[in-house]
């Protein structure tokens, strides 16, 4: 559905009118896609603002809860990080919407849909609703879209001496999206739409397994990047869905 006024398509806070204005007039290598796609229903842009601009904002032992569901989700319980054994302060959690990161290195740009910096730590979030994830197409485009957040996020000036963190944020869980109906060659090229779903799914266990009980894939998509060892950047690696992150987004708007 496309809405006459884009406030509709957003949960806007009272006083967030003017911060929601200046996201949706941001740029990407001089393209407005989000101001394009902001009354679009079907647009990505518009739930990520929607739920990250309320985390941003609540009160900070609500944040801090919230957060440490996300990661308690996003990688099974089984994460490594607590936001509440930090002890972090107001200032000490920025969260963005759409900041654009440059490695250091390698000189990649790229556009977080979503990225939390705090002491120590830096959260990448990759935000797909129907759409899938764009693949390599060498020359121009040497790594597909996950290739490229991982190397950048890696290779961020704020990634210094900060472990980093990569969640995919997707319409549903990872074995779900996993399964495809054709039989066709991976990645090869198919009817476009819900259909290629999959990919999304099958690049990300690509990076985060490997295959043959082997890291390789991760390793080589990482060259030419001074990186941790790929076992723990592959164990960084989450999956979360829109239905998780929803949840514990009403969670924190409860009054106390």
């Amino acid at each position: 559905m496309i809405y006459k006024d884009y406030h509709r398509n957003h949960v806007v806070l009272p006083g967030r009118e003017d911060a929601l204005e200046t996201f949706l007039n941001q740029d990407y290598k001089g393209m407005r896609h989000k101001w394009k796609n902001g009354k679009s229903s079907h647009s990505e842009d518009a739930l990520t603002w929607s739920c990250f601009d309320i985390l941003s904002n609540i009160p900070l032992s609500k944040k801090i809860t919230a957060l440490d569901e996300i990661f308690e989700d996003a990688y099974q319980g089984e994460s490594n990080f607590l936001f509440k054994t930090g002890k972090l302060k107001e200032d000490q959690i920025q969260i963005h919407i759409g900041k654009q990161y440059t490695g250091l290195t390698t000189k990649e740009s790229t556009e977080a849909d979503a990225s939390i910096e705090l002491p120590g730590k830096l959260v990448f979030f990759e935000a797909k609703l129907y759409s899938t994830v764009s693949i390599a197409s060498p020359p121009e485009k040497p790594h597909d879209q996950i290739a490229r957040k991982l190397r950048i996020g890696l290779d961020s000036p704020l990634q210094d001496t900060r472990e980093f963190f990569f969640i995919f944020l997707d319409i549903a869980p990872l074995k779900i999206l996993t399964k495809r109906k054709c039989k066709s060659d991976v990645l090869a090229p198919s009817k476009k739409g819900f259909d290629d779903k999959w990919k999304s799914a099958w690049l990300f266990n690509y990076y985060k397994f490997g295959r043959n009980n082997s890291l390789s894939p991760l390793k080589k998509a990482l060259e030419g990047i001074d990186v941790p060892p790929v076992q723990s950047v592959a164990k960084n690696m989450g999956w979360l869905t829109w239905g998780d992150l929803f949840k514990i987004v009403l969670r924190g708007m409860i009054p106390a």
